[in-house]
C-alpha cells in the first residue's frame, strides 16, 4: 500500500468490493486486482482513457486545436516547436513575436505539456519572451503560446462519463497563477447557474477529446467562461489537503471509476 495520501484514498476507495493493490514501483505504479482481472496504474491514472485522447490533452496547443475546431470557447495556444524538431520546419521566434504583437504585448508562455504551473511565465516584454523561449527550448521543450486574461478565479471541474461530478473554484492570492500548491486557496462554487454552464461547458469538453474521467480547468474571463486545459489525470491531493470534507465523496467517486475500469477487462 502507498504511503501518499491521495494515492492512498484511491486504493482504499475499493476495499469494501474485494480489489487490493500490488505494488510494482513504490508510490508510482501498482497492479490493481480482483483475484481474476487485473490492471496496472501508473500514479494517479487509471486507464480509462484511451491513448489518442490523453496524448492530445498533455499537449496545450492540441486541446485547444480540437476545442476550437468544436467550436467550444477555449483560450488559444499556439505551438512553437522546439529549433530541433523533425517534424515542423517553422521558427519559432519570428512566429512567438509575431503573436506577442497581436495580443498587445501581453501573453503567457509555457511549455506545451506541462503541470503545475512549471515553466508558466507572464511575458509583457520582448526582451523577456526571447529569454523564457531560449529557456524553454534549453531544457529540451516545446513551448506554447497565447493570451493573457485577467482573472481571479479559476474552475477545475471533474468529469466522468462526461457528467460534472466534481466542482472547484480556485482562487488567485500571492501569484497572477492559480495553482493550489502555489498558493492559490479553493473556494466553493455555490451559485446553481453558474454550476450548470461549469458542468455543460467540461462535459462538451471531455465528449470533444474523448475523455471518460478527466479534469477540466476552465477561466472566468470578461469575455466569459474558457477552458484553459484539460488534465487527463484527475490530481486533488492539494483540494483534499484543503478541503479533508470533501474526501469521502472524492473517495465514492473513485470506487466508480476503477470499478468501470475493471469491468471494461
Amino acid at each position: 500500500m502507498t504511503t501518499r495520501p491521495y494515492l492512498k484514498m484511491i486504493q482504499h476507495s475499493v476495499t469494501a468490493s474485494g480489489i487490493s493493490f500490488e505494488e510494482i514501483t513504490p508510490n508510482f505504479v501498482y497492479r490493481a486486482t480482483d483475484g481474476v482481472k487485473s490492471f496496472v496504474m501508473v500514479d494517479a491514472e487509471i486507464g480509462l482513457n484511451n491513448s489518442a485522447s490523453t496524448i492530445i490533452a498533455m499537449s496545450k496547443s492540441l486541446t485547444y486545436d480540437v476545442l476550437h475546431k468544436a467550436n467550444i470557447p477555449a483560450v488559444e495556444h499556439i505551438y512553437l516547436p522546439h529549433p530541433d524538431s523533425k517534424f515542423s520546419n517553422l521558427n519559432p521566434y519570428p512566429l512567438a513575436e509575431h503573436y506577442f504583437q497581436a495580443c498587445n504585448g501581453e501573453v503567457v508562455m509555457k511549455q506545451d505539456n506541462g503541470a503545475q504551473g512549471n515553466h508558466v511565465y507572464k511575458i509583457n516584454e520582448i526582451a523577456d519572451l526571447h529569454e523564457k523561449l531560449d529557456l524553454l527550448f534549453s531544457l529540451q521543450l516545446n513551448g506554447a503560446i497565447g493570451p493573457y486574461y485577467e482573472a481571479e478565479i479559476e474552475y477545475r471541474i471533474v468529469t466522468f462519463n462526461h457528467q460534472a461530478r466534481v466542482f472547484l473554484g480556485k482562487k488567485r492570492v500571492r501569484s497572477w497563477k492559480h495553482n493550489l500548491i502555489n498558493g492559490a486557496v479553493t473556494i466553493e462554487v455555490k451559485d446553481q447557474a453558474k454550476q450548470e454552464a461549469l458542468a455543460e461547458l467540461a462535459s462538451r469538453t471531455s465528449k470533444a477529446l474523448g475523455l471518460d474521467f478527466c479534469s477540466v480547468d476552465i477561466l472566468e474571463t470578461n469575455q466569459g467562461l474558457m477552458v484553459i486545459e484539460v488534465n487527463h489525470k484527475v490530481m486533488l491531493d492539494e483540494y483534499c489537503k484543503q478541503n479533508p470534507s470533501e474526501v469521502p465523496g472524492l473517495s465514492d467517486l473513485y470506487r466508480e471509476v476503477i470499478l468501470q475500469r475493471m469491468n471494461q477487462l
